[in-house]
């Protein structure tokens, strides 16, 4: 329902918006120089401090999406 009302009920802009999200991703992973995982998995067993910030970014930014999508949805 939230992506309905956000971009209405054709399938052409949700699947357009969802195309423009898995770009930006994958820019994103590029840019950084891993994926999430990577980051999170490998370089923090490595003990690299950056990948040790990058996680806690992860998780930050995931738990503040979260919640501006929950407060968007009415939740």
């Amino acid at each position: 329902p939230l992506w309905q009302r956000t971009f209405g009920p054709g399938i052409a802009l949700r699947l357009g918006a969802a195309a423009a999200g898995g770009f930006l991703v994958g820019l994103g992973a590029r840019w950084a120089g891993g994926c999430t995982s990577g980051h999170g998995i490998s370089g923090a067993l490595q003990l690299a401090v950056s990948s040790w910030l990058a996680s806690a970014a992860f998780f930050a930014g995931g738990i503040l999406s979260a919640k501006l999508l929950f407060s968007l949805a009415g939740g």
